[in-house]
């Protein structure tokens, strides 16, 4: 009696975790992810100048959550060009605001930043897709102050 006991509990155990199986599937969609973070994929443009107007090469632009550290965790790192033009294209949680960092390569120059907001445009957007956001940045950089002693 007790191997038919066993026997019995076994499959009706099996029956119970089938059944979870096929529930679990059901609430799902097959067009849509279950699982994650949403996210938006971004393109970020502009220039760094001087205070004088004069392009600032190799400065580097570091796109980062606006809660994050930059030196830490960056979304995408560029640098600039010649002319002081960038590019910056990556992805992006859907907080929807990304700080960008400006390190300029020469010593005589600030260091900036700034918090933009993403509009994301939603055209090709799902529950976990937020879209893409093209901004446009321009940093004018100033001169570092010397303390004289």
């Amino acid at each position: 009696m007790k191997f038919i006991n066993l026997k019995l509990s076994s499959l009706l155990t099996s029956i119970c975790s089938a059944l979870l199986s096929l529930l679990g599937f059901s609430c799902s969609s097959p067009t849509e992810d279950m699982y994650g973070t949403p996210t938006g994929d971004f393109e970020i443009k502009g220039s760094v100048t001087s205070e004088e107007g004069k392009a600032v090469a190799d400065a580097e632009i570091r796109v980062t959550s606006s809660d994050a550290p930059s030196e830490i965790f960056s979304f995408t790192t560029v640098a600039t060009d010649a002319e002081g033009q960038y590019i910056a294209i990556g992805e992006s949680y859907a907080n929807r605001e990304v700080k960008m960092v400006c390190i300029p390569s020469s010593p005589e120059l600030e260091a900036d930043s700034v918090i933009v907001k993403l509009n994301y445009n939603k055209d090709h957007a799902s529950s976990w897709y937020e879209g893409e956001a093209k901004e446009t940045v321009d940093f004018k950089l100033k001169p570092k102050v010397s303390i004289k002693q």
